[in-house]
């Protein structure tokens, strides 16, 4: 953690993008349990008022608001397929196109899967996710194999990727994370000297690892795998730490 702190310099332009699930709460058996504490909210928004945030998520954006209920902060949904800011707010128009065609899809998928107890299928309007942690480990195989099958029916139209005991449903756009904080920051006003970081957990966050670069922090959360991400912190608990770190310093200065 000392490392990365050195590279933030007294007085420095920060943008701060911030993952939800498994990077400011821990991931929960259901995503409707992964509450943000009421403190932890109030110190948000202490670290807005000293610079930008935004949360990234794979939740609907209507969700991951809901979920941090700040208004001064930005918010990126549906790996980056909508995005709010102020009075702003957009969503990929080809994803809009198809959000009838994700929802037919995914009521294929349920009707396939109606003797898996304990799984969970959400609708987040542009994509889809099918919720797995509760279910039986040998259950898993053939739920891949009906997604994958129901997927590749709609030839093209969508892609289905994995993260931490869930699959992800999406247009097939070349679209992500990354691109959607580029797009995002293409709302702010430039200023030179800014330094960009971002914090996440999971596999679709490497591709805004990959769109930031190596003149931005990038913080993979966890151990383990490999990951484009310049730093780690170890987890939720250690996130939090960072971040008050940070606030320090940006207090720090008169």
């Amino acid at each position: 953690m000392r490392e990365i702190l050195r590279m933030i310099k007294p007085g420095q332009r920060l943008l701060l993008f911030l993952d939800y699930d498994g990077t400011l709460v821990p991931i929960e058996r259901t995503p409707d349990r992964a509450v943000l504490p009421h403190r932890k909210k109030r110190f948000l928004e202490a670290l807005s008022e000293r610079m930008f945030v935004c949360i990234v998520s794979g939740r609907s954006l209507a969700d991951v608001r809901r979920c941090v209920g700040i208004e001064r902060l930005a918010y990126i949904g549906n790996h980056g397929l909508e995005a709010t800011w102020g009075r702003r707010t957009w969503v990929h128009p080809l994803a809009k196109k198809r959000r009838s065609a994700l929802g037919r899809l995914l009521k294929r998928i349920e009707a396939r899967t109606r003797r898996f107890r304990r799984l969970l299928i959400e609708n987040k309007g542009v994509t889809g996710s099918v919720h797995f942690r509760r279910l039986d480990p040998a259950l898993v195989a053939p739920l891949r194999k009906i997604v994958d099958d129901e997927v590749r029916r709609t030839r093209g139209t969508f892609i289905v990727t994995e993260g931490k005991k869930v699959l992800e449903i999406r247009p097939d756009i070349d679209w992500d994370k990354g691109v959607g904080i580029r797009k995002l920051m293409n709302w702010l006003p430039r200023q030179k000297g800014t330094l960009r970081i971002f914090i996440g957990d999971d596999r679709t966050d490497e591709d805004a690892f990959r769109v930031l670069g190596r003149d931005s922090i990038t913080v993979h959360v966890g151990s383990g795998r490999e990951t484009r991400a310049r730093y780690r912190l170890a987890d939720v608990g250690q996130v939090w730490a960072f971040l008050a770190n940070c606030l320090r310093l940006l207090q720090d200065v008169k």
